[in-house]
């Protein structure tokens, strides 16, 4: 999955989007009351267990997305 692929999902999901809060290529991600950081790197995709620990860490089950 692409990162610009699993921040629309997450913004779908109701999840608030700081893109100016992250560095390089990351965005800040905040989810009901917790947060994250997302790697948005252009055309590299997200490994399968790196997303589960974003959604993990989010309190979001990654089937929901």
């Amino acid at each position: 999955m692409k990162g610009r692929e699993l921040i629309r999902k997450l913004r779908r999901k109701g999840a608030e989007i700081v893109p100016r809060r992250g560095k390089g290529g990351h965005v800040l991600v905040r989810y009901k009351g917790r947060q994250t950081t997302v790697p948005v790197l252009g055309d590299i995709d997200i490994a399968a267990p790196f997303v589960r620990e974003i959604c993990k860490q989010l309190g979001i089950d990654q089937k929901d997305l």
